[in-house]
């Protein structure tokens, strides 16, 4: 009779197998040569990360600069035109106006040129991919300027035909234009900026988490030094010591790099677009007052002095000083503080200074024509190619031009100087880790085969 003999169930059997396979690796890992693997292993790992991590924070950092210098800055300075080239128009076309409705060429010219380039400049704008408010703001003021233009057009046919309605359009197509055109052009100009400083910010950031992972991985790499060199009583391990140097470099490299690409960003900013927004805030205030003062002649007394009011608020915001206690609410003595250490901007702010006093005197003249009836020397002191105000404003516009182009022209440098910097950083932090990593298992390799 043949008994069978019971077996045992898989279940039963495969925890005790793999419980064996598990005290087997605890005991290869606890021996010399199972320490020796374990260790080349975590260094191996510690050093890639560090490449990583080094890749990954300058191909953030060199993004945010590509966008800084194709995208954001680009827009910010379209934004700025637009802005420009609106309050422009409306002071132009209320010059316009002062001419009777037939306005000199000069005069058609630049309101035909400003009004086209506004519209370039939406149109430029829109193609590109806006997003968010920046695209809503967009999309309004496609509507907008092509109304306001048609209300000027309507102004000056009315005045050409000796219709007295003709101021009132205007009026209503100007009113349009401050109060909701170039509150929109602001806006979208603010939201600009505030992109710009988003990816500048980016471009500037302090990579921690690269430089505590190279650190890491170089602490670990002195430590597996010391631990190989007390256990096999050998003092220097080729293939680590070249893991070590490797992983230095890189945390140099990176260090190094960053911050020098840093020191030209933060250059562009503080030398460049800061001093940029400054200045722009003051020659915007300068078109503004030209058009306030346009305004007080085109509705002779029926705005009861808001324009008037208007236009000595632009000069007081003007006029301030680098020693103002308000800088902030002088624009002149704002960018000339924002200047400090650049001559050639300081010149151009002291010359607009000096224009805007002038402008003040002459428009106070304008008033005493105006009060002593003499409308047409009024007139022609605001439009007049030798009028005190006409030529005081091109001097104010004319010199915060210059000074805006030639701040431009530096944050273009400090920008390009800034991806220089980081150019092919990212690939040289790859080569470092990996040689890094061929050291590691070079100099474990080497250990290992003395156990053989």
């Amino acid at each position: 009779m043949v008994m069978a003999v019971a077996q045992p169930e898989a279940s039963a059997v495969q925890p005790r197998t793999r419980g064996r396979w598990v005290r087997r690796v605890v005991r290869v890992a606890r021996t010399t040569p199972g320490r020796l693997a374990s260790t080349g292993v975590v260094l191996v790992v510690l050093a890639l990360l560090a490449g990583v991590f080094g890749f990954v924070a300058v191909k953030e950092r060199s993004d945010a600069a590509e966008r800084v210098a194709t995208r954001s800055e680009p827009l910010a300075v379209r934004t700025q035109e637009l802005y420009r080239s609106l309050a422009d128009a409306d002071a132009t076309a209320a010059a316009a106006l002062l001419s009777g409705g037939i306005e000199k060429p000069a005069l058609r010219d630049r309101y035909e040129q400003d009004m086209d380039s506004a519209q370039r400049t939406l149109m430029a704008a829109s193609s590109a991919g806006a997003t968010g408010n920046v695209a809503e703001l967009l999309s309004r003021l496609s509507v907008e300027v092509p109304q306001y233009r048609e209300d000027v057009a309507r102004a000056k046919t009315e005045t050409r035909q000796g219709h007295t309605v003709g101021p009132a359009w205007l009026r209503a197509a100007s009113k349009q234009m401050q109060d909701v055109i170039l509150v929109d052009a602001a806006a979208l100009h603010e939201e600009a900026g505030k992109q710009l400083r988003r990816d500048h910010d980016r471009a500037t950031g302090i990579p921690v988490a690269a430089m505590a992972a190279g650190a890491l991985a170089l602490a670990a790499l002195v430590v597996a030094q010391v631990w190989l060199a007390r256990r096999t009583k050998r003092v220097f391990n080729p293939g680590l010591l070249l893991a070590c140097l490797s992983v230095a470099a890189l945390l140099v490299w990176v260090s190094v790099g960053l911050s020098s690409a840093r020191d030209r960003f933060t250059e562009s900013r503080d030398g460049g677009w800061r001093p940029v927004e400054a200045l722009s805030a003051a020659r915007f205030a300068v078109l503004r007052a030209r058009g306030d003062e346009g305004q007080i002649l085109v509705q002779r007394g029926t705005d009861n002095g808001k324009y008037e009011a208007d236009l000595n608020g632009e000069f007081a915001d003007l006029s301030g000083s680098t020693g103002d206690p308000a800088p902030e609410k002088r624009l002149l003595g704002e960018a000339a503080r924002l200047s400090a250490g650049d001559p050639v901007t300081l010149a151009d702010i002291d010359k607009a200074r000096g224009a805007v006093g002038d402008w003040q005197t002459a428009h106070d003249g304008v008033n005493v024509k105006y009060e002593n009836v003499d409308y047409a020397g009024a007139v022609a002191e605001v439009i007049g190619d030798k009028g005190g105000s006409q030529t005081a404003f091109d001097r104010a516009d004319g010199a915060l031009a210059d000074a805006i182009k030639k701040d431009q022209a530096d944050f273009e440098k400090s920008v390009k100087q800034g991806r220089d910097e980081l150019a092919g950083l990212g690939v040289g932090v790859v080569v470092l880790a990996v040689l890094a990593a061929v050291g590691i298992v070079d100099g474990m390799r080497r250990r290992l085969g003395e156990y053989r």
